[in-house]
């Protein structure tokens, strides 16, 4: 069950590296696609078509941890805006508000709070709040003793992973109503071999443009000390899958070719559509690893 925490010891190692920081599988032969629809009526959301994919491409998960009262958070962004202008729809920038620096105040610029349910349990699960903002993961690799990532090596962890053939590919098709605020999101999840292992699938709601005050400290990251009209961006709005998702492959069971997700999820009135996106990510529920990602506009 994900609900555990990291044990004394991994803590224990995390901390102190924290402290450093700061100084061939075989062809399925008959492939066939089984479609598993998610917890969603599919008369209101029917599921499309996919089109065929000719080129694969492998997308790294960049998960930044932070929060709206850490000072360091800001140029944390930065570098992860930096490192999505570089890499463009290969790297999927996840920002997590979590943990201590990202509790809202009772009054002042900073009542809101922008924590989510699955925000914290992966928080609290991976430990990264316990060794301080900003951290990140990327692909969750490491898991764990060396997951925590600080944002100057996040560069060099992306290049390794992109280095990598992916195992599997991921398309996703959103349908939005407008009138409904109803979001409908369909994702395949494609094997490129077969795979025996334990594999889930997470789908999260993400928005960008939210404009919210931000303590700070770098000054080429704006204002010192406070940014008031910061603007917070792939910011974690909703897990619309539960925290930790759904099964898409099963260990010591054949997979098929590919298999087709589709969920529903309703916008809340405060969500800006045109500024939001749905994320998916297939991750190995053994090891953590996230073996593929995509990320599509919910209004194209």
């Amino acid at each position: 069950m994900k609900g555990r925490k990291l044990n004394y010891l991994a803590v224990l190692i995390l901390v102190v590296s924290a402290i450093g920081w700061l100084g061939s599988c075989d062809k399925i032969e008959q492939p066939y696609t089984e479609k598993i629809e998610g917890p969603v009526d599919t008369a209101t959301c029917p599921v499309p078509d996919f089109p065929t994919v000719t080129v694969l491409k492998k997308r790294v998960l960049l998960e930044d941890y932070t929060g709206h009262k850490c000072v360091n958070c800001p140029a944390a962004a930065l570098t992860a805006h930096n490192l999505k202008e570089i890499h463009g729809d290969q790297l999927v920038v996840l920002a997590v508000h979590a943990g201590f620096f990202a509790k809202p105040s009772t009054s002042g610029s900073y009542i809101n709070d922008y924590r989510t349910e699955a925000g914290t349990a992966w928080d609290d699960f991976f430990g990264i709040g316990l060794v301080g903002n900003p951290n990140g993961m990327v692909n969750r690799t490491g898991y764990s003793l060396n997951h925590i990532i600080p944002p100057a090596s996040w560069g060099a962890k992306i290049n390794d992973a992109l280095a990598t053939d992916p195992l599997v590919d991921l398309q996703m098709i959103n349908e939005y109503d407008a009138a409904e605020r109803k979001l409908c999101t369909h994702i395949k999840t494609r094997f490129i071999s077969s795979i025996d292992r334990n594999l889930k699938l997470i789908v999260v709601l993400t928005e960008s443009g939210i404009i919210s005050a931000q303590k700070n400290n770098d000054a080429e990251a704006g204002i010192v000390p406070e940014i008031l009209d910061y603007e917070h961006n792939h910011m974690l709005r909703a897990a619309i899958t539960s925290t930790w998702g759904n099964q898409v492959a099963v260990k010591g069971v054949v997979n098929p070719e590919s298999v087709v997700k589709s969920y529903k999820y309703i916008l809340p009135a405060s969500f800006n559509a045109d500024n939001c996106t749905a994320i998916a990510f297939v991750y190995d529920d053994d090891t953590e690893e996230v073996l593929q990602a995509v990320e599509v506009p919910v209004v194209e």
